[in-house]
């Protein structure tokens, strides 16, 4: 039995550049072959992740000591972005990716995101199904560099109560 208490999200410190790098490998290796083109995150270099660490936006979840997974949080205009998630391999089906995007609703929730979006794979179905059971929904498919992307999007919005109307006002 997994204990929940025991994972901690939080910013990630310039420290755990290289091990944000080997869990994004880890976490692509076995999809590479699904796609036409090297992703994104695998072309990107240490010095990218490092200025998104030095922004603040690029987190880990860890589980005692070491750490599980990643994730880069950020705001475009208003709507929230999750990019760059992934769990160690030896860390998976124990709700880390839950956590994490729960814990991302929440930090965005609190930048008054309206919306929180992420993009996924097409040629991936499990992708889009986790996403799915969070709560996203499909709101675009497009093309990028021969890849078909699904983009998906939970809104964040509350259904705000409608006050009565006041009898005396006129």
């Amino acid at each position: 039995m997994h204990n929940y208490a025991e994972i901690q999200i939080r910013r990630a410190e310039l420290s755990e550049v290289d091990a944000i790098k080997d869990i994004l490998r880890e976490a692509y290796k076995p999809i590479r072959k699904e796609l036409s083109r090297v992703p994104g995150a695998l072309k990107e270099g240490m010095d990218k992740i490092a200025r998104h660490i030095q922004m603040g936006n690029q987190y880990v979840a860890l589980v005692g000591n070491e750490i599980a997974g990643t994730m880069r949080v950020g705001m475009r205009g208003q709507v929230g972005v999750v990019s760059r998630m992934a769990v160690r391999e030896k860390f998976r089906n124990r709700r880390i990716g839950t956590i994490m995007v729960e814990y991302a609703d929440s930090l965005l929730d609190r930048q008054n995101a309206k919306c929180v979006e992420i993009e996924v794979y097409g040629s991936i179905d499990y992708q889009a199904d986790f996403y799915d059971r969070m709560g996203f929904s499909e709101v675009e498919r497009k093309e990028r560099a021969g890849e078909e992307i699904i983009v998906m999007r939970k809104d964040l919005c509350k259904d705000e109560e409608i006050p009565e109307e006041d009898e005396f006002l006129i």
